[in-house]
C-alpha cells in the first residue's frame, strides 16, 4: 500500500488522518511541522504527501517549494489541507505544485476520495 505523509501541527488532526488512512491499509508517516517534514522526506520515500498550509514556523506552501527540490520529490502527489474553497493559498499551493486539496473541516469520505483520485491519477494515468 502507498506511504503518505499527513503534515500538520494539530495533533488531533494528524490522529484523525492516521485513523482513517489506516482503516483501509494506507501505511501514514506522521510529520508535527513542515521542518519535520523535510528531515522525513531526506531519509523516507512517500507517494503522497498530504500538508496543512497554515502551520507555524514553516508554512504548508514554502513546503511544497522546497519538496519540489528534493529530485525523489519532484513529482510526488501533494495535498494540501486548507481553509475554505475561495481561499488563494489553494491557488498558490497548486501555482507551487500541489496536486489537489481538501477543505477543512473534511469528512472521512472526502478525505479518502480526494487521496485515492490524486493516487489514481498519478500512478495510473
Amino acid at each position: 500500500m502507498p506511504r503518505i505523509m499527513i503534515v500538520d501541527d494539530v495533533t488531533t488532526i494528524r490522529q484523525i488522518v492516521t485513523a482513517v488512512l489506516d482503516s483501509v491499509g494506507y501505511k501514514v508517516i506522521e510529520a508535527a511541522s513542515a521542518e519535520q517534514a523535510l528531515v522525513i522526506a531526506m531519509e523516507q520515500r512517500c507517494h503522497l504527501v498530504l500538508a496543512d498550509v497554515n502551520m507555524p514556523g514553516m508554512s504548508g506552501l514554502d513546503l511544497i517549494a522546497k519538496l519540489r527540490e528534493i529530485k525523489s520529490f519532484r513529482s510526488t502527489p501533494i495535498v494540501i489541507l486548507a481553509k475554505g474553497g475561495k481561499d488563494q493559498n489553494i491557488q498558490k499551493a497548486v501555482a507551487l505544485g500541489a496536486n489537489g486539496w481538501i477543505e477543512k473541516p473534511f469528512t472521512p469520505e472526502r478525505l479518502l476520495s480526494t487521496i485515492n483520485q490524486v493516487l489514481v491519477d498519478h500512478y495510473v494515468n
